[in-house]
């Protein structure tokens, strides 16, 4: 559907009929309203009624001439824009028509009128008068359709405040509830909203982590305040809510001082996550309680088991010394087995000491250089390192923020694995680290007898072994440890190794002050420190 043409109203005044005919004719042509005044005063009433795009106005009238008359046109507020064009059937003087434009006219023109030259002045202010209309027009259809869509989204976000399932209110300076949404009197039990002004929030508060204290204005805004509150509800019951809360103008919603307004501000009920934080803290508490128990079993278990073992091993040594010239070779193989299962016993049980120690002991973590850490493990293996002759070396290791102990149990069990697990070929094993965002990852490098893929994630399960313990002796929680230490520091560790090739057990671990940290070179400096044969 499209708009009708637009039309406007062109006056004429003169006192001679004839005249007015005459303009009226020649006019006819542009299609619009053409309305005649046979004098000022009939014009002016005229003026009272309709607007009008334009006025031709006869100079020489009886009673008021078209000088008083433009002079009352301009008086008036509706009509003192209205173009108004005088009309002189006579060559009047210049100062004459000096005065016509002194009072507001936008042309003088005189008689006989050409009609061509009268229609295109005229037509010039009938389109520019049409065309304000039609901007007028448009402007009130936009007024109006931005009023019916803010509307339409007043009505669609309230509708959208009733659904919801958070609690929205605005309370007085003093906790008194003025307004709120349906969810926030369902969460506190209350029936209507006739009964939301004898809500007290202060009142129903009953234990909180927020402060009715707000902070200083932040670019003359005051920040919302957060925290979680208990509230008792209209039946009795206690739930846990979110509160969030902010001062607000309680006229007209804008944001002010402390000093002069209201609260606008949600509640979320958060009782289920309260109890289930409860219920972790009891369980955290009886796991810690429960650990506790556990390393202290370890530790009496460990001592009462390695007494007895100590005591087998004691009479083995004996009857090994006293009786062997007594045995014959199958005994002498016998007692050999019972010697070395003691022995095997003996590790299993220290073993499993250590592994029952990671996470519980009481040290703050520290910085620690890596480098030097790593310095003590190969002191500790250069035994090792020197009957196998082996070749270890590293490149610029960094500082960590972590136990110092576990990390020397860490490089201790990869590095020994390394030195174990050989091939026919001179060993070498290599430490390295690079920078992976706010982790430091570790590779430790070997070219030993590999691991079929198939098992790279059971090696990390406690007493897993590949191998039987004639050929590569052990019991199986070395790798278990190592996952445990890396897993306690927020870190992860993996393989990356072929059967005959070699293997790379890469983990990470959080860097120690990224600020310093940042500076460290996060590429191997290939400074080699040989250890090989003990040098």
């Amino acid at each position: 559907m499209t708009d009708a043409p637009l039309r406007c109203n062109v006056m004429l005044v003169d006192d001679r009929p004839d005249k007015l005919m005459a303009m009226e004719s020649v006019l006819a042509e542009l299609g619009q309203n053409i309305v005649k005044a046979g004098s000022g005063a009939e014009a002016l009433r005229l003026l009272l009624r309709d607007d009008y795009a334009v006025i031709l106005l006869d100079v020489r009238m009886p009673v008021m001439d078209g000088f008083e008359t433009a002079t009352l046109i301009r008086n008036r507020a509706r009509s003192a824009h209205v173009p108004i064009i005088f009309v002189s059937a006579i060559d009047a003087a210049e100062a004459h028509v000096q005065r016509g434009y002194a009072l507001g006219a936008v042309d003088y023109i005189f008689a006989p009128l050409v009609p061509d030259i009268l229609r295109a002045k005229v037509a010039v202010f009938i389109d520019l008068f049409l065309k304000s209309q039609q901007i007028e027009r448009q402007a009130e259809q936009l007024r109006v359709a931005a009023e019916r869509h803010a509307s339409t989204v007043e009505t669609r976000f309230q509708d959208l405040l009733n659904r919801l399932n958070v609690g929205v209110f605005r309370s007085d300076h003093d906790g008194r509830v003025v307004e709120a949404n349906p969810a926030f009197l369902r969460l506190l039990g209350i029936s209507s909203l006739a009964a939301i002004d004898s809500v007290d929030l202060r009142r129903l508060q009953l234990h909180q982590t927020t402060t009715d204290t707000y902070p200083a204005l932040r670019d003359g805004v005051p920040p919302p305040i957060d925290g979680d509150v208990s509230l008792r509800r209209a039946d009795g019951s206690v739930i846990w809510v979110s509160l969030s809360k902010t001062l607000v103008d309680a006229a007209d919603g804008t944001l002010g001082t402390h000093g002069t307004q209201g609260i606008s501000g949600m509640i979320e009920d958060i009782t289920a996550r309260k109890e289930a934080e409860t219920a972790l803290a009891a369980k955290a508490t009886e796991l810690a309680r429960s650990n506790h128990e556990l390393a202290q079993f370890a530790s009496v278990a460990s001592h009462d088991l390695q007494e007895p073992l100590r005591m087998v091993s004691a009479y083995l040594d004996l009857l090994r010394l006293r009786c062997a010239d007594r045995l014959d070779d199958k005994g002498l193989e016998y007692l050999g087995y019972v010697l070395d299962g003691a022995m095997r016993m003996r590790r299993l049980i220290n073993d499993l000491l250590t592994y029952s120690q990671i996470g519980s002991r009481d040290a703050p973590r520290s910085q620690v250089d890596a480098e030097a850490v790593l310095t003590e493990v190969l002191a500790n293996l250069s035994a090792t390192i020197a009957e196998s002759g082996a070749t270890v070396s590293h490149g610029e290791l960094p500082r960590l923020w972590m136990d110092r102990v576990q990390l020397v149990q860490l490089f201790q069990n990869l590095i020994g694995n390394a030195l174990k697990f050989t091939s026919p070929r001179p060993p070498t094993v290599r430490i390295s680290a690079r920078r992976a965002g706010d982790d430091w990852v570790f590779s430790v490098a070997d070219n030993g007898i590999g691991i079929d893929p198939h098992h790279h994630q059971q090696i990390f399960e406690l007493f897993r072994r590949l191998h039987s313990g004639d050929r590569y002796p052990g019991t199986g929680i070395g790798l278990a440890s190592c996952k445990r230490i890396v897993e306690l520091c927020g870190g992860r560790i993996w393989v990356e190794s072929a059967v005959d090739v070699g293997t790379t057990f890469h983990f990470s671990l959080p860097a120690a002050l990224p600020t310093e940290a940042d500076g460290q070179s996060t590429a191997s400096s290939q400074r080699l420190v040989d250890v090989s044969r003990g040098r």
